[in-house]
């Protein structure tokens, strides 16, 4: 279960690093490929979990418990971390610097809140819907 738990973390925390990264690169030189990150990083993390399954589960048959405890954990952790970043970003104490003043940067920052949401749902819905069809399929295979 720590292992479980861990690998959340750690995976939470590199996929905030890349926002802040992608961010900086937004800030700084006016890129606008943020928007891209914000969905491309949580559908990265899908194919991840699609392709390192079996070890995350230790290659034991996977139940609801464990299911629960991934999708608990990824939840809590990117909650917690979409939280005290929102924050912070909010309160100009982030790491990276958001322009303001005017109507141009009147929503400057919300790129954060939006990735906390697709960070927490995508991955959530696709371990959920991913484990539902291979329960289904292993299911119409004991019975053929």
């Amino acid at each position: 279960m720590k292992k479980k738990i861990l690998l959340c973390l750690i995976a939470q925390l590199i996929c905030w690093s890349i926002m802040t990264l992608s961010d900086y690169v937004e800030e700084t030189y006016n890129d606008s490929y943020n928007l891209v990150v914000v969905f491309a990083v949580p559908l990265v993390c899908v194919i991840l979990y699609i392709i390192f399954r079996k070890w995350i589960y230790d290659n034991q048959i996977v139940r609801l418990k464990d299911v629960a405890i991934i999708c608990a954990a990824w939840m809590i952790c990117g909650l917690i971390l979409g939280f005290l970043i929102g924050v912070l970003v909010t309160n100009e104490m982030w790491i990276v610097p958001q322009a303001t003043g005017g109507w141009e940067h009147f929503l400057n920052g919300i790129e954060y809140m939006m990735f906390a949401i697709t960070l927490a749902g995508i991955p959530f819905v696709a371990v959920v819907l991913i484990e539902s069809v291979v329960g289904i399929v292993k299911a119409v295979r004991k019975r053929a």
